[in-house]
């Protein structure tokens, strides 16, 4: 059936019903077969062949209308998740957007404070002696920089 995507709608859909319309007639015809002899006289020799051609043609054309009448509820169920896919993909973006905004300004707190840290320690620099001792005051400003920024 998925090649049945390839033909229009409106050119599949009238070959359906025309195959379904001349089972049901060729049907008809042939169980009152009586009938129509008096307008059809020439159907007498084919009314075996009409009978089964026809209930072939009825048998074929319920068959397509029904896989057509699938395919199309699936073509419109494709056609609802595409809409919530772009739905999703917008919300997306916007999300994106947002969580880039936070983190911008995350770094950019994150860069402030390191200055900061980096000011307080050239103050400290001068009382660090020749033995590479640290003095207490440096390890809190360390300390505090490990810390981080709360919010």
């Amino acid at each position: 059936m998925w090649m049945l995507s390839f033909i229009p709608d409106a050119l599949l859909i009238w070959a359906i019903n025309a195959v379904l319309l001349i089972g049901i007639a060729g049907t008809a015809v042939s169980i009152m077969f009586k009938l129509a002899i008096r307008y059809f006289p020439w159907i007498i020799p084919y009314r075996l062949l009409l009978q089964v051609v026809s209930v072939i043609l009825l048998v074929l054309g319920v068959y397509l209308k029904g896989g057509y009448a699938v395919e199309a509820e699936w073509r419109a169920r494709v056609a609802e998740l595409e809409a919530k896919v772009a739905v999703a993909e917008q919300k997306s973006k916007e999300a994106n957007t947002q969580i880039q905004t936070v983190y911008v300004d995350r770094v950019k707190v994150v860069k402030e404070q390191q200055i900061v840290i980096q000011e307080k320690l050239k103050t400290v620099e001068v009382k660090i002696d020749a033995n590479c001792k640290v003095v207490p005051e440096a390890i809190s400003i360390l300390n505090e920089a490990a810390v981080g920024v709360k919010k």
